[in-house]
């Protein structure tokens, strides 16, 4: 068999060969493969359930032959959801493809014997390509659940639009609670420890018991060890262990271990980022906030077969990115300017209980 790009990138065996093992080098992470799952949509505008039934409403005791008072099921807020349109092409340049061909070269020349080793190179070398094609939508949707999860909203303008056209926009009911600065000092010493305390007792009743707290490390740093109640609490616990904890020389797990000690949630202290097209570096959870969760287990990315799979433009050969990760596709194409690899996906992420997750902006005592 003569080996040419085209061929190449057009062979399913060899495709699907490096498809797989971008899939099992896992060298980046999917942050929001950690709240949700794929699950499928069959329509672009699906709806939207706010609100997951969580308890039982307790049952009626009546006389023997008293009448049985009849109940309505817990209804459930509901709204609509609309799945996301995610693309990208990426340019191959002429100084990579040359260095392609001359693997492609070495593996026309070589004898049938060799000619698996020098593949197995050929596919090493593409690897790169296709992570970078495969792992950019899950990237994207790192963002954006970082930012629903931390602020309960996600929006995703158009840079190359001179008007910012909003492409996403997504706005969740958490319960948001915003404190004052009277709320956490008192005679000027933080005791944001005692304020949570409190005001979890509050949320008791109607929002169960919360496994864990999301926050950034600078938001850990500002507001649980610089909380003066910390220090006191941390030495009663640790007593045979001694910390510089003004300096914020203390794990999230020591952290969890004290304020469980107090009835709080273990903290999960989030320090993610996301490289941008244009090189910088994204936060993916915000400062200043702290989201409570009962669990990881928040909903599902929606995802909904791409129009290219049904109706492909012409020329182009599609291949699906293995069979769990929402339907995506990608193709090699080539024009007069080069030659480019192209994913195409529709997903949208779906919080089930947005309405149970209280969210804490502490921006009014952090400024």
């Amino acid at each position: 068999m003569l080996l040419t790009i085209q061929t190449l990138f057009n062979d399913p065996d060899v495709v699907q060969a490096t498809i797989d093992r971008v899939l099992q080098q896992g060298l980046d992470k999917i942050y929001w493969q950690q709240y949700l799952k794929f699950r499928r949509t069959t329509t672009r505008v699906f709806k939207d359930y706010l609100g997951t039934v969580t308890g039982v409403v307790a049952g009626s005791i009546n006389s023997r032959y008293g009448e049985k008072p009849i109940r309505a099921r817990k209804s459930l807020g509901s709204g609509y959801g609309e799945i996301a349109y995610l693309g990208d092409a990426y340019q191959m340049d002429v100084e990579r493809l040359s260095e392609l061909q001359d693997l492609i070269d070495k593996f026309n020349e070589a004898k049938t014997a060799d000619q698996v080793a020098v593949m197995n190179d050929i596919i090493q070398f593409i690897t790169d390509d296709y992570r970078q094609v495969i792992l950019a939508p899950h990237k994207r949707m790192d963002i954006v659940v970082g930012s629903l999860l931390m602020t309960g909203a996600a929006t995703v303008k158009n840079k190359d639009n001179a008007e910012g056209v909003e492409l996403l926009d997504i706005n969740l009911p958490f319960h948001f609670i915003t404190p004052a600065l009277i709320d956490v000092y008192d005679d000027s010493k933080q005791k944001f420890i005692t304020y949570l305390q409190k005001k979890l007792a509050d949320l008791q009743p109607q929002y169960g018991k919360f496994e864990k707290m999301l926050m950034s490390r600078a938001t850990f740093i500002k507001n649980i060890v610089g909380s003066v109640e910390f220090g006191d609490t941390f030495k009663m616990v640790l007593p045979s262990q001694q910390f510089n904890i003004a300096t914020g020389l203390i794990t999230s797990e020591m952290a969890s271990t004290v304020l469980k000690g107090v009835g709080l949630p273990a903290i999960e202290i989030k320090e993610d980022y996301v490289e941008e097209q244009n090189g910088t570096n994204t936060q993916i959870y915000a400062d200043d906030r702290i989201t409570l969760l009962r669990s990881d287990d928040l909903g599902w990315m929606r995802h909904h077969t791409p129009y290219e799979a049904t109706d492909p433009v012409e020329g182009r050969v599609y291949r699906p990115v293995g069979n769990d990760n929402g339907q995506m596709l990608i193709s090699n194409y080539r024009d007069k300017n080069g030659r480019y690899m192209e994913y195409t996906a529709e997903w949208i992420p779906q919080i089930a209980a947005p309405n149970k997750i209280v969210n804490f902006n502490l921006s009014t005592i952090n400024a």
